[in-house]
């Protein structure tokens, strides 16, 4: 009995494993492809007087590969023996789909396509005309569906039919590549492919196949035609790169085919109608940037209510403890100290609670996916595409999960760049601080405002700053941006309150052991060394300010301070910025305990007040800079050591950051003295 043996290959999720988990009297073999980990499926089965063989090959978007997965199924489509490609396509995305069919056809090989999940494309109205399809492209195609199990038979007919008649899809693309194609098949000799397929790879940069031709003995002959041909699609498509070009064209080409195949669905859906205002082309970008300020205005405005009333809490309760423990240094620790400190951080937790919401609203609603694609164009401009924007907009909230995040970006410049600048988004550690300094210098009615351009100003930057990247140190584009837009679906709010938990729980355990000993440590090193004669000559109303200035901390900062003087720093604020390294929260926290009276209750009015009184408003200006962009906390600057293991990358990321808001704040000072 005669083999056909199949590749079977798609995109993610398009349902091969459900076609082959459908197809009865099957036996399935499951084992790993030769030299990787990854899980090889072989399905074997008799249909027409044939055995088939099907090779599961991993979901792939395109012939350029960025995760190991991608390789296997790159590299078996180069180098295997098979005898036919079985692609499969989801039939309510048509046109992403068909761009990789394109690249497919281009092996030169026989294939046939599946349109599965037609019996959902088929309830909202629509119909695909695979007789046109296979006019228009020589390829077979079968309408089916893996899950009602309808089409089956009649795809491997059109299979069996394929592999006899030895159908080569016949694709073309514009006028123009076609020649330059053309042009170089005149000048490539036998290399193992067809050399039109050899053809098409050398002008989007393949780099398999740049190995395989820069071995023959004509690669010479074709350079200046391969450089002219690359060099006359840029200036005519104005791209920057050939791999452009070609996803633009075969995206074109599909939308071009699908118009003359397909009949839509007559009933538009929910999702398509929502869809057409929040990813307009003109619309989008506005409506996001008015979401994500409505998020920040929410934010300040919302947080600021239950402030005080947590505020005077912590107040009554150090009052509480300082009734219950007697006179001496444990009393002065805790009440002057570890109360007053983590009580200044847990006022912000509404704060930070009502960004987390807001976040995990757009990440269940399914709009941080239309975001994502939305910002695909603002981003190509600065040299990352819109999958960064995941990872980007999680750094608001944390960037631990942000560094992890950024795993989704395929290509290694793409995800080191998007890493190097997600410390820019401002996490949400750093909002006490903001709001502390805005509350601080700021008029009521524009403290949100503040706040947003503070939020998008980082941002902004932190783009500027991946432009500069991509120029430098990680020249090319970045891979174009494909993602899966999914339905919009309404929040489980049983969902969005466990997180909510989870994130206060988090918190409130960091404040209660990491930012309660920082503020232990901060007290003792504010605290001490006392000299009892030399403070026995001083007022008493002025003793705490004498042990304060003349303590470990003080000499510390005072130390370090002339780097920060140019900036307005007094001591006091030098170490509150050094402490934010360990963890963000603790700047407000050793804000408060260095800015202490023995009057003091500690309540946010009287530290605010304080702040204001003792800091300018150009050093809250440097101050705010500075927090905006120097590194992040230890526990994000560890994740991103254990994500990127090159040691160049490590010292960079450890050092630049740092620089960069060094000098941010020195220019920031300038201009408002400059101009006030």
């Amino acid at each position: 009995m005669k083999e056909i043996k199949i590749a079977l290959v798609g995109q993610p999720n398009v349902g091969k494993s459900h076609l082959i988990n459908s197809i009865s009297g099957a036996t399935l073999h499951v084992g790993n492809f030769s030299g990787v980990t990854v899980e090889k499926k072989e399905v074997e089965f008799e249909r027409s007087g044939y055995k088939i063989k099907l090779i599961d090959l991993p979901g792939t978007y395109s012939l350029h590969p960025y995760t190991p997965e991608e390789k296997v199924t790159k590299d078996y489509l180069l180098n295997e023996e098979y005898d036919l490609i079985l692609n499969v396509i989801d039939s309510n995305q048509l046109e992403k789909n068909l761009t990789f069919t394109w690249q497919l056809a281009d092996l030169g090989r026989a294939m046939v396509v599946a349109f599965n999940m037609y019996d959902e494309y088929a309830r909202q109205g629509g119909n695909i005309d695979t007789d046109k399809f296979f006019n228009l492209t020589n390829i077979r195609a079968q309408n089916v569906s893996a899950k009602e199990k309808f089409g089956l038979e009649e795809l491997f007919e059109k299979v069996v039919c394929a592999y006899e008649e030895r159908n080569i899809p016949k694709v073309y693309y514009s006028e123009i590549i076609e020649e330059e194609i053309e042009n170089l098949k005149e000048k490539i000799k036998e290399c193992g492919f067809t050399k039109r397929f050899v053809a098409i790879r050398l002008l989007e940069d393949d780099e398999d196949i740049y190995k395989i031709v820069h071995e023959k003995p004509w690669y010479s002959e074709i350079l200046d035609v391969l450089k002219a041909a690359k060099e006359r699609l840029r200036v005519e498509y104005d791209e920057d790169d050939t791999k452009t070009v070609m996803f633009e064209e075969r995206f074109a080409l599909s939308k071009g085919v699908v118009t003359q195949i397909a009949k839509k669905a007559k009933k538009e859906t929910v999702t398509e109608k929502i869809d057409k205002i929040l990813i307009h082309p003109v619309l989008g970008l506005p409506i996001f940037l008015f979401i994500m300020w409505a998020i920040f205005q929410a934010t300040f405005n919302l947080g600021s209510i239950p402030m005080d009333y947590i505020d005077a809490s912590f107040g009554a309760f150090g009052e509480w403890v300082g009734g219950l423990l007697p006179e001496g240094v444990v009393k002065d620790a805790v009440v002057n100290g570890v109360i007053p400190a983590v009580g200044a951080v847990v006022m912000f937790l509404p704060n930070i609670l009502i960004l987390y919401l807001g976040i995990n609203l757009l990440e269940q609603t399914g709009y941080m996916a239309r975001a994502a694609y939305v910002m695909d164009g603002v981003l190509k401009r600065f040299g990352l595409q819109g999958r960064a924007f995941i990872p980007l907009v999680s750094g608001f909230g944390c960037s631990v999960p942000a560094y992890m995040a950024a795993r989704t970006l395929k290509n290694p410049k793409d995800r080191l760049i998007t890493m190097l600048v997600i410390g820019f988004m401002s996490c949400g550690a750093r909002l006490p601080i903001y709001v502390l300094l805005v509350s601080a210098f700021f008029a009521p009615e524009i403290q949100g405002n503040v706040m947003f351009a503070i939020y998008i100003g980082g941002a902004l930057m932190g783009l500027i700053v991946a432009k500069i990247l991509r120029m430098v140190l990680f020249k090319g584009e970045p891979e174009p941006f494909v993602m899966e837009l999914p339905k919009y679906r309404f929040p489980k709010l049983k969902a969005i309150l466990f997180d909510l938990w989870i994130k206060t729980k988090m918190y409130l355990k960091k404040a209660g052991t990491f930012i309660a000993t920082a503020s232990l440590i901060i007290w003792f090193l504010s605290s001490y060394p006392v000299n009892e004669k030399e403070l026995s000559k001083i007022p008493k109303s002025q003793q705490q300010t004498y042990v304060l200035e003349h303590s470990y901390l003080a000499q510390i900062g005072k130390a370090i301070n002339p780097v920060f003087e140019p900036l307005g720093f007094s001591w006091r604020e030098t170490v509150s910025i050094i402490s934010g390294l360990a963890a963000k929260e603790v700047v407000v926290s050793t804000m408060a305990v260095l800015y202490n009276t023995p009057e003091s209750d500690e309540t946010s009015k009287e530290l605010i007040e304080t702040i204001r009184k003792n800091i300018s408003f150009a050093t809250a200006v440097a101050i705010i800079l500075i927090i905006m962009f120097y590194s992040p906390c230890l526990a994000a600057m560890g994740t991103f050591w254990a994500e990127v293991p090159q040691w160049q990358w490590r010292i960079f990321y450890t050092i630049y950051p740092n620089v960069f808001a060094y000098i941010a704040a020195l220019i920031g000072v300038g201009l408002i003295k400059a101009f006030s």
